[in-house]
């Protein structure tokens, strides 16, 4: 005979309700801490006028930087706690900051080719703040979530994190050859240039995933080498010119040949093998 406590339930209610004020300041925390970092960013770029309209490039990346640090601390504190209310609002932090990356980092030409001045030197300017600094932020977030969140969340970190390190490189390139004014016509060498440093990107991002055994970094790599195929076969073949477009084939047929043979060699070995016998 088992014996079952008659007011097991009224325990647990009772329980709960004990902690309800627990995750009420819990919650608040957080928001508080968000508002926070809102406001100060808002003082800062807005010299102390914090009621003014939202002031462009330097804010929006401002708050996706701080958006992503904020994430990648709640992941860290939930691990540690435990506690629901730090699960969801990393959660909800999360969301929102990629939403704010995907429509003001990702989806704005004008934050990327725009004729304004950009301000910094060569290599530290508004592009590695806007783009390297996010970048490397979201695959800090992938790593931490590893083996803590299911595979759709990490798959969207690191993917994330591919596109921004692909823009970083792209408006870098072009910093490189524009200067400070981004605006302009593109010459034969910076459109071989954009193909050379995505497929070196994706090589490197490929060796990574064949260390980490990621196939998530791995298909992410594919997925930037086809893009660079793309970009080789559909444009640079019938808008480059002279040593350029030949360079630009000839590099990827070679790039391509490797791939292959690290494919067939190191990830199928045993099917790269002939068989006994034969």
């Amino acid at each position: 005979m088992v014996f079952r406590p008659r007011h097991s339930g009224w325990a647990a209610g009772c329980y709960e309700n004990a902690r309800m004020p627990a995750r009420i300041v819990d919650a608040a925390a957080i928001l508080f801490s968000v508002l926070l970092v809102t406001w100060e960013i808002r003082h800062y770029v807005t010299g102390g006028e914090i009621y003014k309209p939202l002031r462009g490039d330097l804010e929006i990346m401002l708050f996706a930087n701080a958006g992503l640090a904020m994430t990648i601390g709640l992941e860290h504190v939930r691990v540690r706690t435990r506690n629901v209310i730090h699960n969801v609002g990393a959660l909800i932090v999360g969301a929102l900051t990629f939403l704010a990356v995907l429509a003001d980092l990702i989806g704005a030409p004008d934050l990327q080719f725009g004729a304004a001045p950009l301000g910094g030197g060569v290599f530290f300017n508004l592009i590695l703040l806007g783009y390297g600094l996010p970048a490397l932020l979201a695959i800090i977030l992938a790593m931490i979530a590893r083996a803590t969140r299911p595979m759709p969340y990490r798959a969207l970190a690191a993917a994330t994190s591919v596109v921004l390190a692909l823009f970083y490189l792209t408006l870098e390139v072009r910093r490189l050859f524009h200067g400070p004014e981004m605006s302009g016509p593109t010459s034969d060498a910076e459109q071989y240039a954009y193909s050379t440093v995505w497929l070196a990107f994706g090589i490197v991002l490929l060796a990574v995933g064949f260390v980490l055994r990621s196939q998530p970094a791995r298909f992410l790599a594919l997925g930037v080498i086809a893009l660079t195929i793309a970009k080789v076969f559909l444009f640079d073949t019938a808008n480059i010119a002279g040593i350029y477009r030949a360079l630009s084939v000839t590099g990827l047929g070679v790039v391509l040949l490797g791939v292959g043979w690290l494919y067939q060699r190191v990830l199928y070995p045993h099917a790269a093998a002939p068989a006994d016998g034969t």
